[in-house]
């Protein structure tokens, strides 16, 4: 493989990451375009996508090289955005060799992520805190709590599974709005609508929505809006889902 392939393949890895890793697009784009400046050629090009990398790179000899990517995995690890970041000032500043940034940009992407446990317990938490932050009560706030962990259960089985992307934002909707209904049943002085607020608060696309806004205002409307109807897909999947169960209990009941 020669330099100009392994940095193609340089600028994918890294943009790959930063995308899974919840990167607004035009961070990608930059940081592609600064590994690629460094073979010196004038007519580099980078574009990102929500789910979808482009690189090229011309060659006197041969004719330009282009390279794409998919990208279908989605996460947030602000961590290794921090890392491929300082990967690529090193690079370009020439303090690391191309093989070495090939290395971290390897050690990067097998970097440990947070345990099952702890992510449980975060969504659990976060939810806890939710409700007790827009005034729900304590017993309120230790219903959303585990809540708040069977839905941390139910993301890490989608993710294991691979189940479709909405699937879980609809899924998530109904067992917030079930066991809302349960708990709002057995623990006395509980207000299911401060339950229901608080529990869903960790599925919702509020930092999607951010980098919707943030690449829109950037020039790149391509990302933005599609990023906007993802959110608003999630958002309206969440709602119907807890809408869904609230109904099918309010027949039975």
């Amino acid at each position: 493989m020669d330099n100009d392939t392994k940095l193609l393949n340089l600028a994918l890895d890294a943009g790959e990451i930063m995308i899974t890793s919840g990167a607004e697009t035009h961070r990608v784009q930059d940081t592609m375009m600064r590994l690629l400046s460094v073979s010196g050629q004038e007519k580099i090009e980078a574009l990102a996508l929500s789910t979808f990398l482009i690189v090229s790179l011309p060659r006197k000899e041969k004719g330009p090289l282009t390279m794409a990517r998919a990208v279908t995995d989605r996460t947030v690890n602000f961590e290794k955005i921090c890392a491929v970041n300082s990967m690529s000032r090193d690079f370009v500043s020439g303090k690391i060799t191309l093989e070495e940034a090939i290395h971290q940009l390897k050690e990067i992407y097998k970097a440990p992520v947070f345990t099952r446990f702890t992510k449980i317990m975060a969504y659990g938490f976060t939810s806890a805190g939710f409700t007790l932050m827009y005034s729900g009560s304590l017993p309120d706030g230790v219903a959303a709590l585990f809540i708040g962990m069977i839905l941390g259960l139910m993301v890490i089985w989608n993710s294991m599974w691979k189940a479709p992307y909405f699937f879980g934002s609809l899924i998530g909707g109904v067992l917030t709005g079930f066991f809302a209904y349960i708990f709002n049943r057995c623990i006395p002085n509980t207000h299911i609508d401060m339950i229901i607020i608080g529990s869903i608060m960790p599925l919702l696309p509020g930092l999607t929505i951010t980098k919707s806004i943030r690449d829109i205002l950037e020039g790149n409307f391509i990302s933005g809006n599609s990023k906007l109807i993802e959110a608003l897909l999630v958002a309206c999947a969440i709602a119907g889902g807890v809408a869904m169960s609230l109904g099918f209990i309010a027949m039975i009941a």
